[in-house]
This record gives C-alpha cells, sequence and structure tokens, in this order.
C-alpha cells in the first residue's frame, strides 16, 4: 500500500516568524524522505517567506484563503477530504477551533498538535512539547490522545542531529581574564579554533529588532570580535542593519537565510538568540548560548534552559538594558569552564533526532 497523505498546517513570515515553519519542514523532510509519505501544505498564500521556503524544499502548498481572524475549519476539513489525507499536523497560533479539529478527527484523519497551548490541542490524537513548565499547568481535562514532553521530542532539521557533525568545545579556547569585573575590564581574545567569536542569530523575521540592539550593546565590549550576524528570508530591515553593522567595533559579517545553519553555529564560540527554535538548535550544536525573549511566555521556556545549565537567559527584551547584555556576554567569552558545561550539557539534552521520533508516532499503525 502507498504511504498515507499528510497535510501540515503553518504559517510562518515577518510578523510571524518562521520557527513554525521550521518545524514543518522538519517533519515533512522525514516523512517524506524516510518514509515515503506524500507530504503537502497549507498555508495562508499571500506572497511570504513561509511558502517561499516550502515551495523551495519541494512541497505542494494548498492556499487557506479565509480571513485571518476567521475560524477556517470547514476550509480546512475540505482539504483534508480533497486529498484523502490520513494525518494532519497542526502548528499554528491564530483562531482555528477545538470545535473545528474535532470535526477533522472524526472523519478519520489522525490530528496532531505541535506545541499547541491553545484548547485545540484536546482534539489531538497526538501532542508534543518541549520539557517547559507551560506544559503541565494547561488544563488536560477531556482529552483522549497520547501527550509527549521532553527534549527527546524537539523538532528540528536533520542536520542538527549530532551525527550530522559534533564540533568539540576546545578547553580553554576564547577570551580568559582572571576576575570577572564587568566589561569595562580590559581582556584578551586567545588562540580559538572557533572562526566566530559571536553569533547573533534572532529567528526568521526578527519583528522588534533585536538584531540592531545586539550590536549597539556589542560595541560595550572592550575588544574587537568576529561577529557573524544570521539574519532570516523574513527580516525588512537591511539598511538600518547596514547602518549599525558600519559603525560597530567588531568585524561583523551578515548572512541572509543560509541554506544550512547548523555549520555556522558549529563554528561558533558563544551566540545570542531571540529565544524559540533557534534556542533548540544551538543547544543540539553544542553552543553556549544567551537568550533575548520577545514575551514573558518565552521568557518562561528559556528559564528551562537556565535551570539545566545549558544556556543563560536575560529574560523580556525589552526590559534588558544594553550594559546587562554586554556583560552576559563578557562573562562567558571569559569563562572557559562553563562553557564546556553549557555546550556538554545541551549536547546531551538535545540531540537533534526529535523529527524522527515524531515521525515514528505519528505513522505508528497507518497502512
Amino acid at each position: 500500500m502507498s504511504a498515507p497523505a499528510i497535510l501540515v498546517r503553518c504559517d510562518g513570515g515577518a510578523a510571524l516568524g518562521m520557527g513554525h515553519v521550521s518545524r514543518g519542514l522538519a517533519l515533512a523532510d522525514e516523512l517524506r524522505d524516510v518514509h515515503g509519505s506524500s507530504v503537502t501544505f497549507a498555508m495562508r498564500d499571500s506572497p511570504s517567506a513561509g511558502v517561499t521556503a516550502v515551495r523551495s524544499s519541494g512541497y505542494t502548498v494548498a492556499p487557506i484563503t479565509d480571513r485571518d481572524d476567521a475560524d477556517y475549519g470547514p476550509s480546512l476539513l475540505a482539504l483534508t477530504a480533497s486529498i484523502a489525507t490520513r494525518v494532519l499536523i497542526v502548528d499554528v497560533r491564530d483562531a482555528l477551533s477545538r470545535a473545528s479539529l474535532d470535526r477533522v478527527r472524526a472523519s478519520g484523519v489522525r490530528v496532531v498538535a505541535i506545541d499547541d497551548g491553545s484548547e485545540r490541542r484536546l482534539a489531538a490524537d497526538l501532542a508534543f512539547y518541549p520539557p517547559v513548565p507551560q506544559v503541565e499547568e494547561l488544563d488536560w481535562a477531556g482529552f483522549t490522545g497520547a501527550r509527549y514532553a521532553g527534549w527527546e521530542w524537539v523538532v528540528l532539521k536533520r542536520e542538527f542531529a549530532t551525527d550530522a557533525g559534533v564540533a568539540q568545545r576546545v578547553g580553554g579556547a576564547g577570551v580568559g581574564v582572571a576576575q570577572d569585573v564587568g566589561v569595562a575590564q580590559d581582556f584578551s581574545l586567545a588562540i580559538s579554533s572557533h572562526p566566530i567569536d559571536i553569533l547573533v542569530t534572532m529567528g526568521g523575521s526578527d519583528p522588534a529588532g533585536m538584531t540592531e540592539f545586539v550590536l549597539d550593546a556589542l560595541n560595550l565590549l572592550p575588544e574587537a570580535m568576529s561577529v557573524q550576524v544570521v539574519v532570516g528570508p523574513a527580516f525588512t530591515r537591511a539598511p538600518a542593519l547596514a547602518a549599525i553593522v558600519a559603525r560597530s567595533k567588531h568585524a561583523v559579517r551578515v548572512t541572509q537565510g543560509p541554506d544550512a545553519m547548523a555549520p555556522l553555529m558549529r563554528e561558533s564560540l558563544i551566540a545570542i538568540a531571540s529565544f524559540g527554535v533557534s534556542a533548540y538548535e544551538l543547544a543540539a550544536c553544542g553552543v553556549p548560548a544567551v537568550h533575548l525573549c520577545l514575551t514573558a511566555d518565552h521568557a518562561r521556556s528559556a528559564s528551562t534552559f537556565d535551570r539545566e545549565g545549558m544556556a543563560r537567559s536575560l529574560g523580556v527584551f525589552a526590559a534588558v538594558p544594553p550594559v546587562q547584555l554586554a556583560d552576559a556576554v563578557a562573562g562567558l567569552l571569559r569563562d572557559p569552564r562553563r562553557r564546556d558545561e553549557m555546550a556538554a550539557r545541551a549536547r546531551a539534552l538535545v540531540d537533534g533526532r526529535g523529527a524522527k521520533r515524531v515521525a515514528g508516532r505519528i505513522l505508528a499503525g497507518l497502512s
């Protein structure tokens, strides 16, 4: 028998970011390339970086044409029927209702929820989450499916799997000084095996302008560094970024939407990242990181990384002064032992094989 047809519902672009699309593509690649499934994406088909990324990966996009604030359940149900869908994977933050997913499920379609905190999750056959505190605080009354929460279920592209190539962190590399006395203290860059001292990655769109904030804050460091900035495919502030790069004291290189992020991450001594999918990608690559968070909910999720000793979260970005970020970065740069411990802990918890595990659970029992 042919492999079951699968529909992935997600969106991505300048306002929403690209995290949902990244997870959708990671699962789709595993389901298509390894299991032979036919995968279609259902997306809002306005010109967007998300749609472009999906189509460039070889997938068909079926348009969602309902209003952005509408429950488009009837359209989604009709779409699942038109392509004989056996599995619907939902990774959205919109008005799609639990009742709509109940009707999809009642039609014989297996419903899968990815990191969903809304009531939609209660209509899912399978629900997958990272190990963030919010999951246990949700009301699961009436849920009849199977819930999976943990580091092993974090969905990442296969380039982040540990067997895809792990850069070893060299103890003592990077910056070293005798005492932690703040960013005004002079320090010298030691010989390092990492061509990138600081990687800056703020997601697919960076709507809050965190990239520019970070580059200005890094000017508070006393010595010039090698800084790699990655902006996503939905980034729209190139002129403003170019002006900040021009006045930076550091050797700054900017790359937009690289084909592969894992190699850049593995070449980096430390990273500064907007909390989201990038935080898990950096962990899988064993890169010590400082996290900035767009929302209080993101800050709560990022606290798990702090608690596990994998990264340092500075909380909600809007409340972080530049000197606080510079101090956090300087502290990591001059503490090779801490960096090594963070890298080892991160790699131990996040192995990058979550998409493989999730795909296996999704297809289990389907003919």
